[in-house]
């Protein structure tokens, strides 16, 4: 592994702030809604970036409610042009932080004696905006 170049942006680890479920019913139809809020820290000092990513998923008909807020952890470095540090942050970050929320979901939801959830892979571009009004940056 010669010559491999670190990224200018590293995702370090993750953990499960919350989870939820509640089930009412062990069948599940067409209607999940998957809702998602996401904030973010971003250090200036420590080169880092902090993804609070809230998912809610729910099926009213059906009586299911699921919530997992997970937060993690990126470096990033300093030296690194703003406008691509922005693409990293509120784009790439819920990005490479969306399959480990998948895979929870469905081990979480198979544990619970109900079939699998299994999120579909979503392109979560468009939380770039909202993820940027709900970030805050300290020196």
């Amino acid at each position: 592994m010669e010559n491999t170049n670190k990224s200018a942006f590293q995702f370090k680890d993750y953990k499960i702030k919350k989870s939820l479920i509640e089930i009412e019913s062990g069948k599940f139809g067409e209607s999940l809604e998957i809702m998602f809020q996401p904030k973010g820290v971003i250090k200036i000092s420590e080169s880092t970036y902090t993804l609070e990513l809230s998912v809610f998923i729910n099926d009213k008909s059906e009586g299911l409610n699921i919530e997992v807020v997970i937060i993690s952890d990126f470096v990033f470095d300093n030296q690194i042009d703003k406008s691509q540090l922005q693409k990293y942050f509120y784009i790439n970050a819920p990005a490479i932080i969306f399959p480990y929320i998948r895979a929870y979901i469905s081990t979480l939801t198979a544990l619970s004696g109900i079939n699998p959830i299994i999120l579909p892979t979503l392109n979560l571009s468009s939380l770039g905006l909202d993820l940027e009004k709900n970030t805050v940056e300290i020196q």
